[in-house]
């Protein structure tokens, strides 16, 4: 059987350029998330429906409502699907919470994403190929031999609203927690 070195020699070979991150350091970001269990496809867009409607109906100071210009968008993935069951995936969509005067309610809850040192990845295209940024991803933290924190993973949206923006155009920072 072959090796990873021999994955990495053809790699070479046919001009395939390994994926290398931006090292970051985050602040805390407190966010208002939803989370939905299940295939990720699946559970990503039930939590997507259900928090989108709150962001854009609930009124903030001085803006329309929580999707301002300054609005971040997150998805945390909890589980590894390579291992977890498909149906006890937990998925989180997430959105940057600065105004308290908007309370979570129902399914809606608070959290913080955790500050500190991350790899950051971009990835470009559509989100059903984030697979396979996330294989590059898996590929870096194997031949680094970086150190990893015991936190989640975390993709933040560039994009502020997918379903008008062209496919090839769609950009997700892929956050990964380190030492």
């Amino acid at each position: 059987s072959r090796g990873l070195g021999d994955v990495y020699k053809r790699q070479k070979i046919k001009g395939t350029k390994m994926l290398e991150p931006k090292i970051v350091e985050l602040k805390d970001i407190e966010i208002l998330y939803v989370r939905k269990t299940g295939h990720y496809k699946k559970s990503s867009q039930e939590a997507w429906k259900t928090i989108m409607p709150f962001a854009y109906q609930h009124k903030i100071k001085n803006k329309k409502n929580l999707m301002g210009k300054n609005a971040m968008m997150f998805g945390i993935g909890h589980d590894n699907p390579h291992i977890t069951e498909s149906q006890k995936l937990r998925y989180d969509a997430c959105i940057s919470w600065d105004d308290k005067s908007v309370k979570p309610e129902g399914e809606i809850q608070n959290k913080i994403i955790d500050g500190g040192k991350y790899a950051m990845f971009l990835h470009k295209g559509l989100y059903d190929n984030l697979i396979n940024t996330y294989d590059g991803v898996a590929d870096w933290i194997v031949n680094s031999s970086i150190e990893l924190r015991d936190l989640p993973i975390i993709e933040k949206y560039l994009n502020k609203d997918p379903r008008r923006t062209k496919p090839e155009n769609l950009r997700t920072e892929i956050y990964v927690p380190i030492k």
